[in-house]
């Protein structure tokens, strides 16, 4: 799915993605940062973040909207430059059970 870059919204802290939940597989996902990381200057968070934990971030949050938890606040994702260790750990674990629409 294409996605407007428009609904990103970078900062030197993080990076708010509005209706992120839109975009369900990895691969979309990697090519829709990319394409931020080429649209805005090189301090920004999504910059300097790895994406592949980004992505792991992205996925934990779809997730939880397609399981109907926190919808309101799972339909976005905030993409933190800081997490700490066990938000990381976290992520990348229910990451791993996300797998509805994904096509990779």
């Amino acid at each position: 799915m294409d996605m407007d870059l428009s609904n990103a919204k970078t900062a030197l802290d993080g990076t708010h993605i509005i209706d992120s939940c839109l975009i369900k597989s990895k691969q979309a996902m990697r090519e829709y940062l990319k394409q931020v990381r080429e649209a805005v200057a090189p301090e920004m968070a999504v910059c300097q973040r790895d994406i592949e934990s980004q992505v792991h971030e992205w996925r934990a949050h779809n997730f939880f909207y397609k399981l109907h938890v926190f919808r309101s606040r799972t339909r976005d994702v905030d993409l933190e430059l800081k997490q700490p260790w066990y938000r990381e750990l976290f992520c990348r674990v229910v990451s791993f059970f996300y797998f509805w629409d994904s096509k990779d």
